[in-house]
């Protein structure tokens, strides 16, 4: 009991490099293992593949044409057409373009999700860890109720007690059982979803101290910085860049295509000759052009909400975490563990009855639990705070 008050007593403090390395494990395993991450990975590369595939060249075209007459057997004349179809240079070079940028809009949107994953699976670690801490308590307390109950009903058989004070003692060791099994099953509960992040590879977390986080000093400055790092605002930075190149691409496309081939036309004479065409899009050229304008505006909109989300967010999280921590510093873990032992020890002297002592450390584990709760809620909103960083 007395390590578990210690382990809980160090809110916000610097854990083992052990227990680092075990939460830092875990994601890196997720990191890894990942279903969507690996699908979304694959996704990413389809699209730049798409992009490069309408930056090549065409299929060359073949026409033959065999002309017919009445009166005459056979073919009376034929044409032969082979020609290639070919952009304006300057474009090739802007879809090149736009393909790099959609490789690194597919890096930031892929970044942002990992984030997200990893933070989810690390609120999950800090949620089990919690529990870890929870049954770490309610096993000593059972086996402390054990204890009591055979020594009740020793003194009950010695007729130093009554019936009414063992069966406290026994429902008392039926309540925490209770809790011990719902714990159990929360946690395992907690365990599967860690697993299916893991590509369904089973994973587990066994350690009972919470993970450490430096602490935000000057909010204001922390704010900043996070912000402008913000994987949310970061996509959303990249698709307006995305959107301007677009915006340039379809801008660039007024200019024409052009044509070239071979032409053998056989008559009563063979007669040969090249062939150059130029196509102008001057019907669907605009219409794109405006498009793409609408899309860059979207897209600037965008880069704004998303600096407001994360700005809010972190806000949030950061007002709630002070409040937490003016909780949990007024929270006396000493006294309450010198409490237990005293109430303990007066129990076994004899000075205080089975009902009174069960009044008593009911209320104390209450409050350990509470205690336990709010330490990892605040551990959780520092998770979040320092989610860019994973």
């Amino acid at each position: 009991m007395r390590r578990y008050l210690i382990a809980t007593a160090v809110a916000l403090s610097a854990c083992s490099a052990a227990l680092a390395d075990t939460v830092g494990d875990v994601l890196k395993q997720i990191a890894a293992n990942n279903l969507t991450l690996q699908s979304a990975a694959h996704d990413m590369r389809a699209d730049v593949l798409d992009i490069k595939a309408t930056n090549t060249l065409g299929g060359p075209s073949v026409e033959y044409s065999p002309f017919f007459t009445k009166g005459y057997s056979g073919v009376v004349e034929s044409e032969l057409v082979v020609s290639q179809e070919i952009d304006f240079p300057t474009k090739y070079a802007a879809r090149s373009k736009q393909a790099q940028m959609q490789q690194t809009v597919g890096d930031q949107q892929l970044a942002k999700q990992r984030r997200d994953i990893l933070l989810q699976a690390q609120l999950i670690c800090i949620d089990v860890i919690r529990l870890n801490q929870s049954l770490a308590m309610l096993r000593e307390r059972l086996s402390n109720s054990e204890t009591l109950l055979q020594m009740y009903e020793k003194r009950m058989e010695a007729g130093d007690a009554n019936a009414l004070e063992l069966n406290k003692v026994k429902i008392d060791c039926m309540e925490v059982r209770t809790l011990v099994g719902e714990a159990e099953g929360e946690r395992t509960a907690l365990l599967q979803q860690l697993q299916q992040l893991n590509g369904g590879k089973p994973i587990d977390v066994s350690s009972t101290d919470l993970p450490h986080y430096e602490p935000i000093v000057d909010f204001e400055q922390y704010r900043a910085l996070a912000v402008a790092s913000d994987a949310d605002v970061a996509v959303a930075q990249t698709a307006l860049r995305a959107a301007d190149m677009n915006l340039k691409v379809q801008k660039s496309e007024w200019l024409p295509s052009i044509s070239f081939g071979y032409r053998n036309t056989e008559q009563r004479e063979a007669i040969n000759g090249f062939m150059v065409g130029v196509s102008f899009p001057l019907y669907s050229n605009s219409s794109n052009v405006k498009a793409a304008r609408e899309r860059r505006q979207s897209a600037e909109l965008q880069v704004q909400q998303a600096q407001h989300d994360a700005e809010a967010s972190l806000r949030t999280s950061y007002e709630q975490l002070q409040g937490l921590q003016q909780v949990i510093n007024h929270s006396d873990v000493k006294l309450l563990q010198e409490s237990l032992t005293l109430f303990k020890k007066a129990l076994q002297q004899g000075e205080i009855t089975a009902l009174a002592y069960y009044v008593e450390i009911n209320s104390i584990y209450e409050k350990l639990q509470r205690h336990i709760d709010l330490h990892s809620q605040s551990v959780k909103l520092l998770a979040e705070l320092h989610r860019n960083e994973l």
